[in-house]
């Protein structure tokens, strides 16, 4: 972060004049401020003095070099004549015409390295203790103004993490926002062709109920006409019930007045009783039903809610019922990693890969359409996923259009 701290000109100046100052002050070529980076050395500051050699932007690689010895020892440097010294006597300043030395390393607040500040001369020169003292005299101004400019980079550079910060910030409760927005308008949409399609669903029954409830008042009706109208009102006085139920257990489940009755519960005498019921009802549409459970398991009982688990196997041998034409449903049970896999498979119009994720919530169904032509008001997975879930297992579903739908869920064994 130091080598992209920006000096500011106010503090460049200052430091320009410090380097004339003592250039005039005690009659020498060159006053210099430098700064290490990379193993280099860089005139960073150089006196507008006569016969001075050095140009800002000058860098010399580390080998032997005044500063270099400053910087590494982090100590003063003084060379009264490097010619007559076997230390310096190669040194790459004397190239330049320069002897004499002075130098005090320049700190950053932390301790570490900025570079140096130094006198030298092209005749020989010990320096006295006025020099010595003038010389840590602007040291320290230095100093103080690297701590000064670099507690406001560090200022402005924690603000403009915290504003970056917040800005990420706001994005991402923006998204979230924007997310809710259509999560929210989705919701109100699929509410709005529910409650479309649930007022549909419940005035189809009830008008038929009450159509042809006043139909059995006319007189002279035959034995078979009263028949066939009394069947009528009992087929949608059931499918008026089934609606009414569903609304009434997705509140229960919506206010957690839910209540699980655990109870022993034959796997096999369960599966049997649907298998009787979904023979006698689609007897005659085309459709195989066929019920798979191991011998492992004929009699097996687990402790558990009987008639949610009923209701879940019904919910989806209803749907399975609903969107197979031909082919077959095949239901049953399996007994995987210590729990009771359940399954429905179907050979019907299948689920598209885009709503598969959707399928489960409330109100959800693959599309308006598919309501319009097979019925229903969209809740019965919901209610088999939060059954499920209640009872401590899991639900999930396989599917291709035109190739039917896998559903699977399981219950731990207790």
């Amino acid at each position: 972060m130091k080598e992209s701290i920006q000096m500011p000109k106010w503090m460049l100046d200052k430091w320009q004049g410090i380097a004339d100052l003592l250039a005039d002050l005690l009659s020498i070529p060159a006053a210099l401020i430098m700064k290490a980076a990379n193993q280099q050395m860089e005139v960073f500051i150089t006196s507008n003095s006569k016969n001075n050699p050095y140009k800002v932007g000058d860098k010399e690689d580390w080998h032997g070099l005044y500063c270099e010895t400053v910087i590494k020892s982090k100590e003063k440097l003084l060379i009264s004549n490097a010619l007559i010294n076997k230390d310096w006597d190669q040194n790459p300043d004397i190239k330049l015409g320069m002897i004499a030395y002075l130098g005090y390393p320049i700190f950053y607040p932390d301790n570490s390295p900025f570079g140096t500040i130094c006198i030298l001369d092209d005749k020989e020169n010990h320096f006295s203790a006025l020099h010595e003292k003038i010389l840590l005299q602007f040291k320290q101004v230095i100093e103080l103004d690297l701590a000064l400019v670099t507690s406001f980079e560090l200022q402005s550079s924690e603000m403009i993490n915290t504003i970056n910060e917040k800005q990420k910030q706001l994005k991402e409760q923006n998204n979230a926002l924007q997310k809710a927005k259509e999560k929210a308008e989705e919701g109100n949409r699929l509410k709005s062709a529910f409650l479309q399609n649930i007022s549909h669903e419940i005035r189809t029954p009830l008008n038929a109920v009450v159509g042809f409830s006043e139909l059995l008042t006319l007189p002279n009706l035959t034995n078979e006409k009263r028949d066939y109208f009394s069947s009528i009102i009992i087929k949608n006085s059931d499918q008026l019930l089934s609606i009414v139920s569903d609304i009434l257990t997705v509140s229960a489940i919506e206010t957690d007045q839910q209540k699980v009755n655990i109870e022993d519960t034959c796997l096999d005498s369960l599966l049997q009783d649907l298998e009787d019921i979904y023979r006698q009802k689609y007897d005659g549409k085309g459709i195989e039903l066929i019920k798979r459970i191991p011998e492992s398991l004929r009699g097996y009982k687990i402790k558990t809610d009987k008639t949610k688990v009923n209701q879940i196997i019904t919910n989806l041998l209803n749907n399975a019922f609903k969107f197979t034409d031909n082919g077959s449903i095949e239901f049953g049970i399996d007994f995987k990693n210590n729990n009771c896999e359940f399954f429905v498979k179907d050979s019907g119009i299948g689920i598209p890969e885009d709503m598969q994720d959707e399928i489960f919530n409330r109100f959800t169904q693959t599309n308006e359409t598919i309501s319009e032509l097979y019925g229903g008001i969209g809740l019965g997975l919901s209610i088999s996923k939060a059954f499920v879930e209640l009872l401590g297992g899991k639900i999930w579903m396989k599917s291709e259009v035109g190739k039917g739908s896998n559903f699977y869920f399981t219950l731990p064994i207790k």
